[in-house]
């Protein structure tokens, strides 16, 4: 019997050691530390023939004309741009990003990857208030870590819906147009787009911690010193556990696949 096939792409660290947890003697596993499609991956896959391609959570760029070798591939992927939703649309496509058990799981980390960070700055977390933006599985993990450990939390939504489910968690909740108007100490921000223009930037005056994905919160032309983009924590922080989560995503969507 061949052996299966397995092509892994990112330099986030979790992706290495995807690699190496999913290689055993029925798969012969490449891996490849790229922020782009060029050529050598093209050659890669036209000579390899990949079954299974694990694409990063950012888009990668594709710097060839076309992606070849990808015909037969299954492929698992983070996000994806119209260029590669062009490029995948022949394919079986599995999105982790939208498998509930690796967003919590993801969530979970990347709240416990936040309080490390922030304990770089020499700075307690209980007694102190943090507006959060958003009320999505990141905010409310990282909500319940906060207020676990002894701060305030102020949550900041832009929907009727999420202030009403905030305020029942038992929070303090405004919408995201008045949050210029709230006294905290730190600001986190959830909400992956590029929502804070330069008015409500005048008024927050307070360190932003921004876990978005990248380009993060701020709008075009929008500078200011105390802000810290930290995408992919989960990744820098714990990387071997994000690739636990990440592998039985994989691993669980192949098996409900052949279930089925």
């Amino acid at each position: 019997m061949n052996s299966e096939k397995w092509l892994i792409i990112g330099t986030d660290a979790r992706l290495k050691l995807l690699a190496k947890k999913l290689s055993n003697p029925e798969r012969t596993v490449f891996y490849k530390s790229k922020t782009s499609w060029d050529n050598e991956l093209n050659q890669l896959a036209i000579e390899q023939e990949p079954d299974y391609i694990v694409l990063p959570i950012q888009p990668l760029k594709v710097e060839v004309p076309a992606v070849l070798g990808l015909q037969n591939a299954t492929i698992f992927c983070g996000k994806t741009n119209e260029e590669w939703k062009e490029i995948l649309e022949e394919h079986t496509v599995h999105h982790y990003l939208e498998d509930e058990a690796f967003i919590w799981q993801n969530a979970l980390l990347t709240a416990e990857a936040f309080v490390a960070t922030f304990y770089q700055t020499k700075q307690a977390i209980s007694g102190k208030r943090f507006i959060i933006t958003g009320f999505g599985r990141v905010a409310k993990t990282l909500g319940h870590l906060l207020r676990s450990i002894g701060a305030e939390v102020i949550i900041a939504v832009r929907s009727d819906v999420q202030l009403n489910e905030a305020k029942a968690f038992r929070y303090q909740a405004t919408y995201l147009a008045d949050v210029g108007e709230i006294e905290a100490d730190y600001f986190v921000n959830t909400i992956p787009a590029k929502w804070l223009d330069a008015g409500i930037n005048e008024k927050i005056r307070i360190p932003i911690f921004d876990l978005a994905s990248y380009p993060g919160c701020l709008q075009e032309g929008v500078e200011r010193e105390n802000y810290e983009l930290l995408p992919a924590l989960p990744g820098k922080f714990f990387p071997n556990d994000a690739a636990n989560i990440l592998y039985n995503s994989i691993v669980g969507q192949l098996r409900r696949r052949k279930s089925c």
